[in-house]
Formats: structure tokens, C-alpha cells, sequence
């Protein structure tokens, strides 16, 4: 009564014993599988607010866009687009190189130790270009048994390659922006290149962030199940290895009393003697 304890040591009830054990190391995994929907979470969270991040760069690119390819702007709102877009081209790749609560890159696929997408350039020209040195590598995440769920992001891998992603496109609107012999024709066409290579990242974006929807509903289904199993658990241990405080009391008091009349007739078998007996 006093450990709150059933049994004080294995032996007092093998079975119970066991079954404890077995509920003991199923709990030990079901919370490291819960440390891992929570490190899951936390990283879904912050990508969910790159992404939404990148979606509302993608919505002023596109605005300037249609903009310059209007064919009224200004000499002076020209260059003042092409500033912009400088800005919002920087911006967008801090976005698509944004790390997670542990300090590894998100979006470049199984590469996490280097940013995704970064600006290189060529020895010999001095010319710059936007490459993409992640991979399509996954990061599969045990969540329960048998259970994984992908922690790796590249959406933007199938985007570069050929030089007319939107990083590149846009720098390529800057300097067509910024020539001072650019023909309205060139402008335009500047406009409508921008606005397709805006248009697939935005695609892309807008499937991982549907994607990254999924994940997390699935983080949150495991999540409560494996709540629910953990209490049961506890439960189970509880009825095997808990004492019955009531019940202890009742066998307490009986044995008490059985040992007061074992005393009291020791007492008076202990005072008899032969000559009592004559």
C-alpha cells in the first residue's frame, strides 16, 4: 500500500509482469514517433510559410508583368519596375532557400547542408545565372508502425535547366528594362516570357502547398491516434500494475484480525501449563 504498487517484484505475478514490459516498450516507440510528428510539424509550419511567402512574391511579379507589357509605362517607371524586380528576384530565392527550426535547407530535395538555388558565375564572360544544386532526393520519416511520411521539398528541380526559370527570366526583364535601345516589342515579349515562367512557379508552388496540405493532415490523424493508444495504454498498465486501494484496505483490516486472534491464542496456549490441564 505503501509503493501503490500490485506486485513489488516480477515474480508476484509473471503475467501481469510481462504484460507490462510489452505496454512499457510500445509506449517508448510511440513517443518517438510522436518526437518525430512534432519535429514533422514544426517543419511543415515553416514551409507552409515560405510557400505562401513565394505565392504572394509571385502575385506582384506577375502584376509588373502585365504592366510593363501594357506598353504605356514611362522611361522612369520602367527602370523603377526593373528595380523592383531585382528586389523581388532576391526575395523570391531567400524564400526558396528558407531553412527549417534546425537550420537545413527545405526546398532542395535530400541536399540540406547547401542553399537550393544560388547565382553562379562564368570565369570567363563574368556572365551570371541563377542554378538550382539540389536534388529529388526524399527523407521518408517513420511516424507508426510501418509508417512514414516524406519530409523532403524540391519543387522547383524540373524548373531550371534550361536557363528560363523565372529567376533567370527575370534578370534577362531587368537588363531588356534597363536598355535604353529596347524596342516596345522587345518589351513585350520581355512581358509574356516573364509572365510564363511566373506562371509554372507558381504552379509549382501551389501543388507542393497542396501537397504540404496532405502531409499535415496526416501529421495531425497520427498524431491524434497515437494519443489515443498512448492513454489506452496507460490505462492497461494501470490495471495491471496498479493497486486496489479499497480491496488492500479490506484484506488489511481481515488480516489484522486473523492476526489478533492468532496473537490472543498464542497468548493463552503460551500461560497453560500441566498442572492447568489437571
Amino acid at each position: 500500500m505503501a509503493t501503490g504498487n500490485r506486485m513489488l517484484r516480477p515474480s508476484d505475478d509473471p503475467l501481469a509482469a510481462r504484460a507490462i514490459q510489452d505496454l512499457r516498450h510500445s509506449e517508448n516507440q510511440i513517443n518517438t514517433y510522436m518526437d518525430n510528428l512534432n519535429n514533422l510539424e514544426s517543419i511543415f509550419m515553416s514551409a507552409d510559410s515560405y510557400l505562401t511567402q513565394m505565392n504572394s512574391i509571385c502575385d506582384r511579379i506577375t502584376e509588373i508583368a502585365i504592366n510593363i507589357g501594357s506598353g504605356t509605362a514611362s522611361p522612369e517607371e520602367l527602370e523603377a519596375y526593373a528595380a523592383e524586380l531585382s528586389e523581388l528576384n532576391e526575395a523570391l530565392a531567400l524564400q526558396c532557400n528558407g531553412t527549417s527550426p534546425t537550420g537545413f535547407y527545405m526546398f532542395g530535395g535530400n541536399v540540406t547542408d547547401k542553399p537550393p538555388i544560388v547565382e553562379e558565375t562564368d570565369p570567363v564572360t563574368g556572365d551570371t545565372t541563377w542554378v538550382y544544386q539540389g536534388d529529388t532526393g526524399s527523407r521518408p520519416v517513420p511516424i507508426g508502425e510501418g509508417t512514414t511520411i516524406e519530409s523532403a521539398f524540391s519543387p522547383f528541380a524540373d524548373l531550371f535547366g534550361t536557363g528560363d526559370d523565372i529567376f533567370n527570366t527575370i534578370d534577362d526583364t531587368v537588363d531588356i528594362l534597363r536598355d535604353p535601345n529596347s524596342t516596345p516589342e522587345q518589351i513585350a515579349q520581355a512581358s509574356d516570357e516573364l509572365l510564363v515562367s511566373v506562371g509554372e512557379f507558381q504552379d509549382a508552388v501551389n501543388m507542393q502547398l497542396a501537397e504540404l496540405g496532405g502531409r499535415m493532415n496526416m501529421v495531425d490523424d497520427v498524431q491524434l491516434s497515437h494519443t489515443d493508444v498512448l492513454m489506452f495504454n496507460q490505462q492497461l498498465q494501470g490495471q495491471f500494475g496498479d493497486l486496489d486501494y479499497a480491496q488492500a484496505a479490506m484484506d488489511l483490516s481481515e488480516s489484522a484480525v486473523a492476526l489478533q486472534a492468532i496473537q490472543k491464542t498464542y497468548l493463552d496456549m503460551s500461560q497453560m501449563n500441566l498442572f492447568q490441564m489437571m
